[in-house]
């Protein structure tokens, strides 16, 4: 049996354009409508903030502060399969860091926090993983990642600090016309420390997800489509070692660090080409929505826990008979906790009439005042 963690209620202040909300979630499909620019999606972030301890839809958690406002609060109790509650507040004031409490102890460091509870979150700007940069797309293997291994986030923490100084370093050497090797040693020593765990916990995540994926995205797409993502990465070949000593001169007069695992790439093809060329905006549409759906099943495999399902707006974003078939699936194979936003508060009543399915429906007015319906 999969370990299930229920968000039962939600309390914010000072939160996006909520001075004050207190919701109430059933244990499977939670839906909130309203038009556009009513906070739904807010109501989302506040979720993830709290589960994961960063926000996802909003740029960044500071930009979470109501406007005008010098603190906000966030707070969600939330029950395991035993029925045991727990607790989470998170606390944010200009000026000052992210506090985060969980069953009432101060959590000292995010990265210890990070996995505690499970996420997956899917937006219609994730269309980035195919259209973005190569950071985008190890950003999604790395927060997939640290939600299940702890050695993981400490060696990538370490590692991306170590870049960032280097690349001060010879960007300061590039400036002054000076270098000297020695001072550039410390920091390629952490980088040889960590990369390698980094690049092989990679190599493993991928060899896992990519049947998952490959399962997801045709049940939501027709089955003749061939789709691969292929892991690209220097150290698949070489050591950080070697790298470091190949790309010596070119990082020196480039004033920055050429080569690592924070370099590596994650390719995505359909049929054999690359879809971000090749691919329509429909096909990258459910490329993407794979990608997400299918870390929801890999984290509920890989760990024995059921992640919290974050969708927004996604009846407007793709194909609907797509986004139904994949809640159902979700509903009856796992019995996942769900939270979908819609524009539209007809809509997901009129998918689930006749399936048997019984939703927790609220619907946000302009005013940010709230209802619940009966669905």
């Amino acid at each position: 049996m999969k370990t299930k963690y229920e968000i039962k209620q939600l309390k914010l202040t000072h939160f996006k354009k909520y001075s004050k909300l207190n919701l109430e979630f059933s244990s499977g499909l939670n839906v909130l409508t309203g038009k556009n620019g009513v906070g739904k999606t807010s109501i989302l972030d506040a979720i993830r903030l709290l589960v994961f301890g960063k926000v996802y839809f909003a740029a960044t958690d500071k930009s979470c502060l109501s406007h005008g406002a010098d603190f906000l609060r966030a707070e969600i109790n939330i029950f395991d399969n035993e029925k045991e509650p727990h607790n989470v507040v998170v606390k944010l004031q200009h000026g000052k860091n992210k506090q985060i409490e969980h069953d009432g102890i101060k959590v000292s460091k995010l990265s210890e926090y990070i996995g505690q509870y499970l996420s997956v979150c899917v937006s219609p700007d994730d269309i980035i993983l195919v259209n973005g940069l190569s950071k985008d797309r190890r950003e999604f293997i790395d927060q997939a990642i640290v939600q299940f291994d702890k050695l993981y986030t400490r060696n990538l923490i370490r590692y991306t600090k170590a870049v960032k100084q280097r690349n001060a370093l010879l960007k300061q050497f590039l400036k002054s016309g000076t270098y000297d090797k020695s001072l550039t040693n410390a920091f390629e020593k952490i980088m040889l420390e960590t990369a390698p765990y980094i690049h092989q916990a990679r190599v493993s995540f991928m060899k896992e997800f990519q049947s998952y994926f490959l399962k997801s995205y045709h049940e939501i797409a027709p089955e003749y489509e061939s789709v691969y993502l292929e892991y690209d990465s220097k150290l698949s070949e070489n050591t950080m070692e070697e790298l470091l000593i190949q790309y010596e001169q070119t990082d020196r007069f480039s004033g920055r660090s050429n080569v690592g695992t924070h370099k590596d790439e994650v390719n995505m093809k359909l049929n054999g080409e690359d879809i971000k060329v090749f691919g329509s905006q429909g096909q990258i549409k459910s490329f993407v929505f794979a990608l997400k759906i299918s870390l929801f099943e890999y984290f509920a495999n890989k760990t024995g826990r059921l992640p919290v399902l974050l969708l927004d707006d996604m009846f407007d974003k793709l194909d609907r008979s797509r986004v139904e078939k994949i809640l159902l699936q979700l509903n009856e194979r796992w019995g996942a906790q769900v939270f979908i936003s819609d524009t539209d508060k007809n809509r997901i009543a009129t998918f689930l009439t006749g399936k048997g399915e019984k939703i927790n429906h609220i619907h946000i007015f302009e005013d940010q005042s709230i209802t619940y319906l009966n669905v």
